[in-house]
């Protein structure tokens, strides 16, 4: 386990069903995770592939595994560091861990972004990116129509 770790966690007002649903779908996903679709079949060791365009121009990919899932509870996945040609780039390990209290999902991210080359600058670009998923995350479930 490397010592490059991303620890984040929010608080929505809503049921964790709603927020598991907008981590699972595509539809939503674009809305708030860089303009990117989350697809997979959602079953432990399917794929799972982040693609979209950044900034509505700069064409993006990432890949990974299902490494654990639990609907509604827990996902944890690997995505592929840097571009998908680069051998050397490595895997970062996110894991999404979904709690209920007093009317709000805590929703709590951590994104292990592994060590070698590179690791602080991936370490940055992850706490900044986390910090902007989690507040369109959060914005687009508690502005939802149920």
């Amino acid at each position: 386990m490397s010592h490059n770790i991303v620890s984040k966690s929010i608080r929505i007002k809503a049921e964790p069903k709603q927020v598991w649903d907008a981590l699972t779908n595509p539809e939503k996903t674009k809305k708030y995770f860089f303009h990117c679709e989350v697809l997979s079949e959602w079953k432990m060791g399917s794929a799972i592939t982040f693609k979209g365009k950044m900034f509505f121009i700069i064409g993006i990919e990432m890949t990974g595994t299902i490494l654990e899932i639990e609907p509604g509870r827990y996902l944890k996945y690997t995505l592929k560091n840097g571009k998908n040609d680069d051998a050397s780039a490595g895997y970062s390990t996110i894991t999404d861990t979904l709690n209920y209290e007093d009317g709000e999902t805590i929703l709590s991210i951590t994104d292990d972004v592994g060590d070698g080359e590179e690791a602080e600058k991936r370490l940055e670009k992850s706490e900044e990116g986390w910090e902007k998923v989690l507040a369109g995350l959060k914005e687009l479930v508690e502005n939802e129509e149920t």
